[in-house]
C-alpha cells in the first residue's frame, strides 16, 4: 500500500524570534519525512530560518502585534516554503552583493545570498497586504507520488 501524500502544513505566529525554534521542530520533522539527508536538511533549515528572521525583522519590524505565516508544501518533485509577513517586500535582485569588497566586513546582508545558494528557487511577491517569500528545494529522489501542480506559482491555488 502506498503511503498517503503529505499535506501542506501552515504555522501562524506573532512576530517573536522565539517562535523560530517552534517552527524548526515542525520543519525539521517534515524534512526527515521527505528523505532529505541530514546535511541537506540542515542547510535547508538555515535558509528557512533566514527567511523567517527577515520576515520578522524587516517585514514586520519586530512588531509583536503582527503575525507571520509559514507554509510547508511537500510536492512530488519539490518542497515549497512560503513565508508571509505584512511588510512591503524587497527586490531580491537589487540587494547588494555580499562578496564585493565594500560589503565583506558588514555584519549583515548575507541571508538572501545564502538562501539563493541553498535553495533551487527564491522568489518574492508583494501585495497590498504584505509580502511572501517563496523558497523551493527540488527533491532529488522523491520516494512517493504527491498530488501537485507543475508550476512554481506563489499562489497555491494557481
Amino acid at each position: 500500500m502506498a503511503a498517503a501524500p503529505l499535506l501542506p502544513v501552515t504555522l501562524t505566529c506573532n512576530t517573536d524570534l522565539r517562535f523560530i525554534d517552534l517552527i524548526q521542530v515542525v520543519g525539521s520533522e517534515l524534512l526527515k519525512h521527505l528523505n532529505f539527508s541530514h546535511e541537506d536538511g540542515e542547510r535547508i533549515w538555515l535558509a528557512i530560518q533566514e527567511g523567517i528572521g527577515n520576515a520578522m525583522r524587516h517585514g514586520n519590524k519586530l512588531d509583536k502585534r503582527k503575525s507571520i505565516q509559514v507554509t510547508f508544501t511537500p510536492l512530488a518533485q519539490r518542497l515549497e516554503i512560503r513565508i508571509q509577513d505584512t511588510g512591503q517586500g524587497v527586490d531580491l535582485d537589487r540587494l547588494p552583493d555580499p562578496n564585493r569588497s565594500e560589503n565583506l566586513l558588514k555584519p549583515s546582508g548575507r541571508g538572501v545570498y545564502f538562501m539563493k545558494q541553498v535553495m533551487d528557487s527564491v522568489l518574492m511577491e508583494t501585495t497590498r497586504e504584505g509580502s511572501t517569500l517563496l523558497l523551493v528545494k527540488l527533491r532529488r529522489h522523491p520516494d512517493q507520488p504527491v498530488e501537485c501542480s507543475a508550476d512554481l506559482a506563489l499562489d497555491p491555488q494557481d
